[in-house]
């Protein structure tokens, strides 16, 4: 109340002192302007970014799948019966879903998935240490350029028809350039991570991850529709779309700097400039990271790390279902083709109705869940996360057994919609994971995250060859057993839950969700990078429990 009166007296005297006091003295009275927060549009960026990439990657998958199939139908029909193959050189679809076709097929994509998981699980690690020291904004970029160029690569294969599809699977080389599509998301969630205040950080990567579904909603329904002129329309469009990607990559700003400038305020008017300190790594430094040496290094921490702790292995070793799971259901477009004898095309919009239904899913039927145990049967948090867990797993392998018997459509998509129900598996065992290992405080947070990006990636690698060879084995024995992929998958899910169980948080001390800093992961393989990659889902998931439980956010 006195900033007023004073203000007004030195406003009187100033003609008599001096003429700059008197210029000076009505901007104090004048109310301050509204300031720009800078971070949003940056935020915003990266959203453009992550959204454009999800969308070039899902408007390719049927498409894809229909190029391959069309491949091996045209030197199926010219061995068997060349009556079959039009002026074109082209096959109808309806002729395409012989037996031996689809086990062609199925090969071909397992043991793509195998090699694509190899650059991912010697790599990560690397990537993300470098990413930490060095900047992220190159490392982007390379990552995006490594995704183009292996796409590139397999649409070059396609394209020429003498080539055997084997070769596609070549493509994973190019992954070695920036790690593959892991380390992309990684840092792309680290851009964000270093650009937004911590008050609003757990509420934009809750927005992101409805953005890719989003993103995966649209793009099959927009894949389809352009099917209908043939499969590499959409396939050349989703190449273009990650040139896009790429070209805002590399004239980003640099955001590693941000991490250690003070939180941004609403005030906040500064200009975001380039930062001048930043290294570039020496060709020495970079033969510490990713050689044989280092590797080996980063195996033998993660070993020891598991057999510290029974009830962190336990943990850990859950994520190898949630890979089986993701891994199953991109078998949805070639099953239901085969099963239900339906085109690519058609197929294609069960991705959409899976997104739409997961979208829902997260944002309705877990947090209600949620706020049943939170408020209603009143348990802890780390106790709702873990029964939470254990729903989502009997719900899957539930949901994993009516896609296997769903000799009719409709019972496919009930099976998906139970799926969608058990969607919170895996961020309720990463908040478990981190519980378990002593809190978000932990300085074993990095290490943690490290070895859960290794388990999901073995996961992987063992899942693609795995069920291409029970989709393989189903299609040569005929009805009811073409559904043994997904029989599989609820045998893997069964244990897991089974697993849950074996966990106990009974007797954990209250975990901390104080903020990490870089400075306080002691292991090698503890990289920042990894840890926002991994935390997305738990930090959705917490988001929830400080909603419905009183906490703030």
């Amino acid at each position: 109340m006195m900033t007023a009166p004073v203000a007004l007296r030195v406003s009187e005297a100033a003609p008599l002192l001096s003429s700059t006091a008197s210029e000076t003295a009505p901007s104090l009275l004048e109310p301050p302007k509204k300031k720009s927060k800078p971070w949003v549009l940056l935020c915003v960026l990266v959203f453009v970014l992550i959204a454009i990439v999800d969308i070039g990657e899902f408007l390719a998958e049927g498409p894809k799948t229909r190029v391959f199939e069309a491949n091996l139908c045209e030197r199926y029909y010219r061995e068997q019966d060349p009556s079959k193959i039009l002026p074109d050189g082209t096959v109808n679809e309806e002729y395409c879903k012989e037996d031996e076709i689809q086990q062609k097929l199925a090969s071909i994509f397992g043991w793509q998935d195998l090699f694509d998981a190899i650059p991912g699980i010697l790599l990560a690690v690397p990537f993300g240490t470098l990413a930490d020291k060095y900047g992220r904004k190159w490392v982007l970029a390379s990552s995006l350029l490594g995704l183009q160029l292996s796409s590139s690569w397999v649409l070059f294969i396609c394209w020429f028809r003498s080539f055997s599809l084997q070769l596609t699977w070549v493509s994973s080389i190019f992954f070695l350039i920036g790690g593959g599509p892991m380390v992309a998301t990684a840092i792309g969630l680290s851009m964000v991570s270093d650009i937004c205040p911590p008050e609003k950080r757990t509420a934009i990567f809750v927005y992101l991850m409805a953005s890719v579904l989003v993103a995966e909603l649209m793009a099959p329904i927009i894949a389809a529709r352009l099917m209908e002129n043939g499969a590499w329309l959409p396939l050349l469009l989703a190449l273009g779309i990650q040139q896009v990607g790429i070209s805002i990559a590399i004239f980003f700003p640099e955001t590693l700097h941000l991490r250690d400038l003070p939180e941004p305020e609403d005030d906040q008017s500064e200009p975001i400039r380039e930062p001048i300190n930043i290294r570039r790594p020496s060709h020495r430094q970079i033969r510490k990271l990713f050689g044989p040496k280092a590797q080996i290094h980063h195996f033998q921490d993660a070993f020891r790390f598991l057999r510290r702790d029974l009830q962190v292995t336990l943990a850990i070793f859950t994520f190898f279902a949630s890979r089986i799971g993701r891994q199953v259901l991109s078998l949805l477009i070639r099953y239901a083709s085969k099963r239900y004898h339906w085109k690519i095309a058609k197929a294609n919009y069960l991705l959409s109705f899976r997104a739409a239904t997961n979208l829902v899913a997260l944002t309705v039927c877990v947090p209600v869940v949620n706020l049943i145990l939170l408020r209603v049967v009143r348990l802890p948090a780390h106790l709702a996360d873990i029964w939470l867990a254990r729903g989502s797993a009997l719900l899957s392998a539930f949901s994993f057994f009516l896609m296997a018997a769903s000799a009719d459509p409709a019972l496919l998509i009930i099976g998906l919609l139970v799926y969608n129900l058990g969607t919170g598996y895996g961020a309720a065992m990463r908040s478990i994971s981190i519980y378990v290992v002593g809190g978000q405080s932990s300085p074993d947070i990095g290490r943690l995250f490290a070895v859960i990006a290794i388990m999901e990636n073995v996961g992987s690698m063992i899942a693609g060859p795995t069920l291409a060879a029970a989709l393989q084995w189903g299609i040569d024995h005929g009805e009811p057993w073409i559904g043994m992929p997904f029989v599989f998958a609820m045998v893997v899910f069964a244990l897991m839950s089974l697993v849950t169980f074996l966990i106990s948080v009974k007797d954990k001390p209250a975990p901390s969700y104080d903020e990490v800093q870089s400075s306080e992961l002691s292991s090698p393989m503890a990289s920042p990078v990894l840890e926002q990659s991994l935390n997305f889902e738990t930090m959705n998931r917490h988001t929830h429990d400080d909603q419905y439980s009183g906490r703030p956010a």
